[in-house]
């Protein structure tokens, strides 16, 4: 016991105290210099705009920066160059540390083929719906006299009718034969004003109508990002201008919110495009739209 409590008081035990916490924190402080460095610690990049640059460029400027990336999705669009990036996540600008990954969108070298939906025998809400998953677009409507109404009756693509299972190409339009009805019916024109195009599409067709290419001013460019509105429609909104079923409206649109001043209060018509030019994407413009009543 003796010899014990003379180690415990003894300069050896001091000694190798000393040296274990001496190499404890050097170890430490080897640890915190290797995740600096691991991590790359205060050392960020500014992410390049990748937009319209072909994919292999894109890439030599990933690798230059010292980023990684990844092809997270490859869609078509007709009118931008193939195989360009046509959006990219973190978005350009952004300070990102060493090897972080960017994410890019790129525009397919041919388009994607899908199988056409069964629309026959189904309300135009629905074969909307329908068309929209399926990721086509909603072409023209012609109305005929049938005891179904506002029923689709034939499905067509380039003036032909097409079955459900054929092939067609992704973004395609698909036009619609829709009954009016077994009598000369006429309704009132609605109120398209205000509305973008694809609202004001919707609108019209539930009111048994369709609608003209959108008509755009001068202010409306490819490269404008915010959402272009109605402005002016022919034939006009009234009660007792009664069309038959079927009859197109023809629209112009603009994002000059003073061409609305001789159709609507300007304070509502603002909130309405600061509203639609807030949303991110189409699924928030349909729930915004959804939001408002448009009934006449």
């Amino acid at each position: 016991m003796n010899d014990f409590k003379a180690f415990l008081k003894s300069k050896i035990l001091l000694k190798n105290l000393l040296l274990a916490a001496g190499i404890a924190i050097g170890i430490v402080a080897l640890l915190f210099l290797f995740m600096r460095f691991y991590t790359h610690h205060n050392r960020y990049v500014a992410v390049p705009d990748f937009k319209d640059l072909p994919i292999e460029d894109a890439v030599k400027y990933v690798e230059e920066r010292k980023l990684s990336y990844e092809i997270f999705d490859s869609i078509f669009v007709s009118d931008r160059d193939k195989g360009v990036v046509i959006d990219q996540h973190p978005k350009a600008g952004s300070l990102v540390k060493k090897r972080r990954r960017v994410y890019f969108t790129i525009n397919a070298v041919s388009p994607e083929k899908i199988a056409m939906p069964a629309l026959i025998g189904i309300t135009l809400r629905e074969a909307r719906t329908k068309i929209s998953i399926a990721g086509l677009n909603l072409g023209k409507l012609r109305y005929k006299y049938d005891m179904a109404k506002n029923v689709v009756l034939e499905q067509e693509f380039n003036g032909e009718q097409i079955e459900p299972g054929d092939t067609i190409l992704k973004g395609s339009p698909v036009d619609l034969v829709l009954g009016k009805g077994l009598s000369n019916e006429r309704t009132s024109v609605p109120d398209l004003i205000g509305l973008t195009y694809e609202a004001a599409q919707d609108k019209a067709a539930d009111a048994f109508f369709t609608t003209s290419s959108p008509i755009a001013d001068q202010t409306v460019t490819d490269e404008e990002e915010l959402i272009p509105f109605v402005y002016r429609q022919h034939p006009e909104h009234s009660p007792s201008n009664l069309l038959p079923l079927g009859t197109q409206i023809t629209v112009w649109v603009t994002l000059d919110s003073a061409k609305l001043e001789e159709f609507a209060d300007s304070t509502t018509i603002d909130k309405t495009l600061h509203d639609y030019n807030e949303v991110d994407n189409v699924e928030d413009i349909e729930d915004h739209n959804a939001d408002y009543d448009y009934s006449d």
